[in-house]
């Protein structure tokens, strides 16, 4: 079973306890850390990846909104879930208000244990079921691109062969040349535009938001190297790249390490990791 890691922001020492007490009699196995107010919690996340951040509203230093807020401004932390504890801010206005910052949900103080169990348990079921969904959406995504790359390498030994042709007896035949000229040239740029036209279209039904999350964090990025993240976010072989943007593997190497300097990440950096957060 799935162990869930869960930080629980609150300064006060009651709620702490009531929430850990009430799931040490579940089943699934959960760990919980434990932060007095915003600001420490925005530091945990720094340092551990979670499954769900359950937070007071009303809090010194830095209250739960303010959280949310901030959360949601970083690359890395702005998918973390965060279900809201409310016991001054419980109008309808007030929960509006939760919602909309980006919380997923909300609980009344005082605590119901059962109503507490039951919800974050709910919340953690879909938000499995949907990283499960987007876990097999990505190995679809990575056939449709070995595919792709498949078909290109075979195009490119096409093309080899035509020009074999061409030269063995072009000279032989002008309309013979002709012909094998335009298909030559047919095969050489039809598969280039449609190559990237397929994956984009499959990786914006998977991700719609990498690209503009990328062009945000990097202004700078160019259209190739847009293409290049997508596929390093995939994970996918050099070979396999050079293959579907038709560049040669020591090309890919050279344009990853520009990539990485545009993105201005240290040497212990990985980008793939970098570009899984976006």
């Amino acid at each position: 079973m799935k162990p869930y890691i869960i930080l629980l922001v609150s300064n006060e020492t009651n709620t702490f306890d009531i929430i850990t007490d009430c799931f040490e009699r579940t089943d699934s196995i959960y760990t919980f850390y434990k932060a007095t107010n915003g600001k420490e919690a925005l530091r945990i996340t720094r340092e551990l990846y979670l499954d769900l951040i359950i937070t007071d509203w009303v809090m010194p230093v830095m209250d739960g909104l303010q959280l949310i807020f901030h959360l949601k401004k970083s690359e890395k932390t702005r998918e973390i879930p965060v279900v809201m504890l409310t016991g001054k801010m419980s109008s309808s206005e007030d929960l509006a208000t939760a919602l909309k910052a980006g919380a997923i949900a909300y609980i009344r103080k005082p605590i119901d244990k059962v109503e507490l169990v039951a919800r974050i348990y709910s919340i953690l079921e879909t938000l499995d079921s949907f990283k499960e969904a987007i876990d097999l959406k990505n190995r679809d995504l990575l056939k449709a691109s070995i595919h792709i790359a498949q078909n290109n390498e075979f195009n490119i030994k096409l093309e080899k062969r035509i020009v074999e042709i061409e030269t063995k007896y072009g000279s032989k035949d002008t309309e013979l040349k002709l012909i094998l000229s335009e298909l030559k040239n047919e095969i050489s740029h039809k598969p280039k535009s449609e190559t990237w036209n397929q994956f984009d279209m499959h990786l914006k039904e998977v991700h719609p938001d990498f690209h503009n999350h990328l062009i945000t964090t990097c202004p700078a990025i160019s259209p190739a190297e847009l293409k290049l993240a997508a596929f390093l976010r995939l994970n996918m072989p050099t070979k396999d790249i050079a293959s579907i943007m038709f560049l040669t593997v020591d090309s890919v190497r050279t344009a990853r390490t520009r990539l990485r300097k545009k993105l201005n990440l240290k040497e212990s950096d990985n980008l793939t990791v970098f570009l899984l957060s976006l």
